[in-house]
């Protein structure tokens, strides 16, 4: 009789839906649980007394805020003082004269204006041109104006149009081991113009900055400062094993916390804070005493009951992942083929219940996403194989026109036999770069299309450039897209050599590196300026040879490919290609 009722109520169960059994079961679990109703008294206690531990931790990081918001602000106003002061506007303006007497008072002012503030150890002002006016306390490290355009922060800087930022050692540009300083830089404009005439830089010791926090008297404490851009500005008596990350994304959702962490099996109290006029992150850790001894006999007895709770739950949870959940981890092996990349359906044996509908939706997802791949297959290759026809389209017309130009000079000039040799230069060169309809060829057959093209043009610049090779052999087999050189050679004439005015140099570089052949072309031009080059990068209209090509490398090999861009205004320009091999000696695509 009782073995029959067992059986019944198995198969009862059995039939549920997984939400009717996850609410029987932990219903049950609830019940056990009202024992948990003492730790109520608990949570009240704790409520009340967290509620003065919150008042006293608060004001206390909102006054260290404060204060370190004041040491700022009198930064702020000294500089004001000293940018605005006439001997350091008239010497910034007149940046190009040389005024001794202008210089030595200006000297004297930045001394006094050291020596009067205790703050500050030392203070540079530069021009524009570089030139360089100091005072220092403590030697930190020789400055020049171009060691600070070179700095990451130098953008944002110059767009503050006089705003300033602040930062720990300049970020990196002072090395002070023992003596980390403060940078509070800004520009310095004109008050008649209200143009830039230089730039400002006044170093604080940190110590004064820890000194207005009150971490001498504090000498447990530990706190940390972050400006608005993530960077540290204070890091006093760090803890190790401390988690500020978790921290500072809680000061991103809210303006003030304070919590009490173990750490490192140390009760502490953590405070934090966001400024709200510099949105500087201010964090303070501070060890907490533990409650009343007191309380310890109290909290054994919650400590039991929470194990029991602990214990009961485990049994509940044991159960229920027997009952509910290896169906569900039957389900999952089945799927696991789809971390690999492999969309396989699954075939397993379930209930007319939620995870039979799981499996009967995933499966029609496979197929679905079968048919996705398929249709997204097709598209990409008819997509890619329109792109690099019409790159193709651009490239062939923009040399033939450039060359019949050349030839047609040759006939205005007279030049007879040099224009004859031009035509049949050009007929070799499409001989060899037609290739019979095929768009992949050698790289012998690309040498030699390359060199026809600077046949044709040393007919027509005479004593303008020579050409230097360097190919490894074993490399000439090596298949590539056509054109992939030509456009470069010929932008390396009409943009880089033609410009000079005097005698220069192509140079031409192949070789294996690795899985990976590398094509160079180098020339002693007159190179491209960082204004163009940002251009050259983002637009076709300055030159279509480099841009196309480099779309074609794209298209073709993705992110397995490289082109890089090197040049130097007046010292040339060098462009490197590096695309993959295959086993066969061919290209990937």
């Amino acid at each position: 009789m009782l073995q029959t009722l067992s059986k019944k109520v198995i198969e009862k169960l059995s039939k549920m839906k997984i939400g009717n059994k996850i609410i029987l079961y932990y219903f049950t679990l609830i019940v056990m649980s009202i024992l948990l109703s003492m730790f109520i008294y608990q949570e009240t206690n704790t409520y009340y007394m967290n509620q003065k531990i919150e008042e006293i931790a608060t004001q206390g990081i909102e006054a260290d805020s404060r204060n370190f918001e004041l040491v700022i602000e009198d930064i702020n106003n000294y500089s004001k003082i000293l940018l605005a002061n006439q001997n350091v506007q008239q010497i910034l303006e007149d940046d190009t004269r040389s005024q001794l007497p202008s210089y030595k008072r200006l000297d004297r002012f930045l001394q006094e204006f050291n020596n009067f503030n205790s703050k500050v150890s030392s203070i540079y002002v530069f021009s524009n041109s570089g030139k360089k006016y100091y005072t220092e306390k403590t030697s930190l490290k020789v400055i020049e104006l171009k060691d600070i355009q070179e700095m990451p922060f130098y953008e944002e800087l110059v767009n503050k149009k006089g705003g300033f930022i602040l930062t720990l050692n300049q970020q990196g540009l002072i090395d002070a081991k023992n003596n980390e300083s403060i940078s509070f830089i800004r520009v310095i404009n004109s008050l008649y113009k209200q143009e830039r005439i230089g730039f400002l830089i006044i170093n604080l010791n940190q110590r004064v900055l820890e000194k207005s926090l009150g971490l001498n008297k504090q000498k447990n404490a530990a706190i940390l400062v972050k400006d608005v851009n993530g960077q540290t500005i204070i890091n006093h008596n760090p803890i190790e094993g401390f988690n500020e990350e978790v921290f500072l994304k809680q000061l991103d959702k809210e303006n003030e916390f304070w919590s009490i962490s173990d750490i490192n099996g140390i009760n502490m109290m953590v405070t934090g804070v966001k400024n709200n006029k510099y949105g500087w992150k201010v964090i303070k850790i501070i060890p907490f005493q533990e409650l009343s001894k007191q309380l310890n006999v109290f909290n054994i007895g919650i400590v039991a009951i929470v194990l029991v709770n602990i214990i009961l739950l485990l049994l509940g949870s044991f159960f229920i992942s027997k009952l509910i959940t290896n169906p569900i981890h039957t389900l999952i092996n089945s799927m696991k083929d789809v971390e690999n990349g492999n969309f396989n359906p699954v075939s397993i044996k379930t209930n007319n219940d939620e995870i039979g509908m799981l499996k009967n939706v995933y499966n029609i997802m496979i197929d679905e996403i079968h048919k996705l791949i398929r249709k997204i297959i097709h598209e990409q290759k008819t997509k890619r194989k329109a792109e690099l026809g019409i790159i193709m389209e651009q490239i062939k017309p923009h040399f033939l026109y450039n060359t019949l130009d050349s030839i047609s000079s040759l006939i205005m000039l007279e030049r007879s036999q040099e224009a004859y040799d031009s035509l049949r230069a050009l007929g070799n060169f499409y001989r060899t770069s037609l290739s019979n309809g095929r768009d992949i060829i050698s790289i012998k057959e690309e040498l030699d299309t390359v060199e026809n093209y600077l046949y044709i043009q040393k007919i027509r610049y005479r004593d303008l450039f020579d050409a230097e090779y360097d190919i490894d052999e074993e490399v000439l087999g090596i298949k590539v897209p056509k054109l992939i050189l030509q456009p470069l050679v010929e932008n390396s004439i009409y943009h880089g050599i033609r410009s000079v005015g005097g005698r220069g140099w192509i140079k031409i570089g192949i070789k294996k590196i690795s899985d990976k052949v590398q094509l160079t072309v180098e020339d002693n031009g007159i190179g491209i300026s960082k204004e163009e080059l940002i251009l050259l990068n983002t637009s076709s209209e300055k030159s279509i040879g480099i841009p196309a090509t480099r779309e074609r490398i794209r298209i073709l090999f993705g992110d397995t490919s490289h082109f890089t861009i090197s040049s130097e205004w007046g010292k040339g320009t060098k462009i490197t290609i590096e695309i993959p091999i295959s086993e066969e000696g061919t290209f990937e695509n």
